[in-house]
């Protein structure tokens, strides 16, 4: 690519206010968001997920993404953006929690995709707040266990993150006043 994007990722566990706090921040700040690959790939899947299908949520993720890079590019050139960036409604943060929660294997991903979270900012939601049900959820009891498990995985891979509580009210303003403090010196 051209120009280098930076990359918004709302990650945690599930029924933490993710999608919503994606499509938000994406619409307050005038940014393309990506959704969750995931969440489309399970719900048309006709059969519960296994190990496998990993591989392709992972690899649908990676697709969604840079083909939303790519119009991030072209709005870029024609002036309809003002900051080189996109928001990501969860990325491969969760392919790695399934792969250690749910089938307990090791990782799929190689060093270098792990290193693509370079230009990679995440901001990490609490499930402090009460369930959501939803057919593709599946662990309304183990939460703060998942929320845990995306927490050691950023730390234990030195990435950037914030973590956000509370209210969506206030998790969006939080999100806006952080991204713009980091993205300030990116704008054109």
């Amino acid at each position: 690519m051209e120009q280098d994007i930076f990359k918004i990722v709302v990650t945690g566990p599930e029924s933490s206010g993710k999608t919503l706090l994606a499509s938000d921040l994406a619409a307050a700040l005038q940014l393309r968001w990506t959704p969750e690959f995931a969440r489309y790939y399970v719900a048309h899947l006709g059969r519960p997920y296994v190990q496998e299908d990993l591989k392709t949520i992972y690899r649908g993720q990676q697709i969604w993404e840079n083909w939303r890079l790519e119009k991030v590019l072209s709005d870029l050139q024609s002036a309809h953006a003002t900051l080189p960036a996109l928001v990501c409604d969860t990325d491969w943060t969760v392919v790695r929690i399934w792969e250690k929660y749910v089938f307990n294997t090791p990782s799929i991903l190689t060093v270098t995709e792990w290193e693509q979270a370079e230009n990679t900012f995440y901001l990490l939601c609490s499930p402090d707040f009460p369930w959501q049900p939803d057919p593709l959820r599946e662990h309304p009891e183990e939460r703060w266990q998942l929320f845990e498990l995306y927490q050691e995985l950023l730390l234990e891979r030195r990435l950037p993150h914030l973590l956000l509580q509370g209210e969506h009210a206030s998790r969006l303003a939080t999100a806006i006043a952080e991204v713009q403090k980091i993205s300030a010196p990116l704008r054109p």
